[in-house]
């Protein structure tokens, strides 16, 4: 149900929760975004349906195929998947808060904590860690990367040759133990 559709020459797929109705010869497409607190789609997007009657297509679309979209069933699909998308929210939220809080710069405790976190998406089979990280700290993919190098060479993660991964060494360990970011452990 979430906006996953990726087509050449489209622009890249927004964060939202999507559905797709079939209504007689007509493709309908619901979309709302993920921030929406409540209610039901913000756009309605319809086609011809690959499989629909040509003649039906050719007549357009009327008020009779309007009534026939289902928006009661789309808001109530909708409402759980949103609440979860904004409750997730606020956990990322918090460890850029708490993430803010250590000491500026590229510190030792900043890096312990990267570390961490870069540690366990590896573990999970995140394929894209880069990524995940740049979504949890707010930081871009570059500077990251640059962070990992000096968290390897400053002793806080082992290398792996030629490919994501490596694990937390003692002194990362140590600094973690004494830092107040809560969900290093979590993602």
């Amino acid at each position: 149900m979430t906006n996953t559709t990726e087509h050449e020459g489209t622009p890249a797929p927004r964060a939202g929760i999507e559905q797709v109705q079939r209504v007689g010869a007509w493709k309908v497409t619901l979309w709302r975004p993920l921030d929406a607190t409540s209610g039901g789609a913000r756009e309605i997007r319809i086609e011809p349906h690959e499989e629909g009657d040509p003649q039906e297509v050719a007549r357009g679309v009327t008020s009779t195929v309007l009534r026939q979209i289902d928006t009661a069933a789309f808001a109530e699909e909708a409402e759980p998947l949103a609440a979860l998308a904004n409750a997730g929210r606020g956990v990322v939220e918090t460890f850029r808060q708490e993430l803010a809080c250590l000491p500026k710069g590229v510190s030792d405790e900043y890096l312990a904590v990267l570390s961490a976190l870069y540690v366990r998406f590896v573990n999970i089979g995140r394929r894209a860690p880069a990524q995940d990280l740049e979504f949890w700290t707010g930081a871009k993919q570059a500077t990251l990367k640059g962070h990992l190098r000096a968290a390897r060479q400053r002793g806080f993660l082992t290398k792996v040759e030629g490919k994501a991964g490596g694990q937390l060494t003692d002194k990362s360990v140590e600094f973690l133990k004494k830092t107040s970011v809560s969900n290093v452990r979590l993602p």
